[in-house]
């Protein structure tokens, strides 16, 4: 249990960072909040998919690539920041049960992967990321809350 505190209002909350459990494997809020941020920003998409001219299917080929590269480039940038703890202990670089996510490499990873993904595909760019913009700023405000929890 984590203990919150706002002593401006006299307030105390006790909160666990377990959402729930499925047999001996914890999920934690921060995994929940994100993975609900995900599938909201997939029904966006598919409802924007009529006013813009990417479509859904090629957006659902984009985030099997995305999703990987994104959590990879995290981790990468993570691991650089803190890099005299990683070559001290580089087993720990797979460990991400343990934390170790920085959005920043997400973000630039992500933005290089869809970069990549647009020439490829002959996508317009700047469309496809003023498509996903809402869908970033709904993971990035679900992220801090799960950092909450």
């Amino acid at each position: 249990m984590n203990k919150v505190t706002f002593p401006g209002i006299n307030l105390e909350l006790n909160i666990s960072k377990i959402a729930f459990q499925i047999g001996n494997i914890e999920i934690y809020w921060y995994a929940t909040l994100i993975a609900f941020a995900f599938v909201l920003g997939l029904i966006i998409l598919k409802i924007k998919e009529k006013k813009t001219e990417v479509k859904f299917d090629q957006i659902l080929d984009l985030v099997i690539i995305l999703i990987p590269i994104s959590i990879i480039s995290a981790r990468i940038y993570y691991v650089l920041f803190k890099l005299d703890f990683y070559l001290y202990n580089p087993i720990q670089i797979i460990n991400l049960r343990n934390g170790g996510l920085a959005i920043y490499g997400g973000i630039i990873g992500g933005a290089i992967c869809i970069y990549i993904f647009c020439k490829k595909k002959k996508i317009e760019f700047l469309e496809l990321l003023d498509s996903m913009a809402p869908c970033l700023a709904l993971r990035t405000s679900n992220w801090k809350m799960g950092k909450f929890f």
